[in-house]
């Protein structure tokens, strides 16, 4: 009797591993799950609301439609649909605003939530003189702008696709930073 206690002690501490150990297991995969996932806007953008991609889209990211948007907050995306209720504009949230999250997916051509007026028009300049780049840079400045809202001031770069939001509506606010990304096709 004496030989199977040291062998019962083994299996109980066993057991109390593997269930302990298990437990932890259901545990991550249930946080797994109820994290967002990183979403591609891409993948919708200019697609019509019938394809699989877009309806797999919205149904994943739980989006609630009100006439031509379709608002993800849960994504930090809003979709826009136009003619043929194709996926014509995406607003991207790269930071938490009211009901929206942030936005966990790439931003398009390099930018960051971090970014402000003045390092996007850096990003998108261009050298002063194509053939000789270290002679200086021209500021990407916006080809339309203005405050259509009165609290944002929206540069629109046709050439790239998209608007920029910031968090000001002063155009001359340097430091302002990024409100919002809309991306167009």
């Amino acid at each position: 009797m004496n030989k199977s206690l040291p062998i019962l002690s083994i299996l109980a501490v066993i057991v109390l591993f593997a269930t302990a150990y298990g437990a932890v297991v259901v545990q991550a995969q249930s946080a797994q799950k109820a994290a967002p996932e990183d979403v591609a806007y891409a993948v919708v953008l200019g697609k019509s609301l019938n394809d699989q991609d877009v309806v797999d889209f919205i149904t994943r990211n739980r989006c609630s439609s009100t006439g031509q948007f379709h608002i993800c907050n849960a994504a930090g995306i809003a979709l826009v649909t136009g003619q043929g209720q194709k996926v014509e504009t995406v607003y991207l949230y790269p930071k938490k605003i009211d009901d929206f999250e942030a936005y966990k997916g790439e931003l398009p051509l390099g930018l960051s939530a971090d970014d402000t007026m003045a390092s996007v028009q850096a990003k998108f300049g261009q050298p002063k003189v194509q053939q000789a780049p270290r002679a200086g840079w021209d500021s990407g400045l916006p080809d339309e702008s203005g405050t259509p809202d009165h609290t944002h001031y929206w540069a629109i770069y046709k050439h790239f696709g998209v608007t920029i939001v910031y968090n000001t509506p002063s155009a001359t606010d340097q430091g302002a930073t990024i409100y919002a990304i809309l991306v167009s096709k």
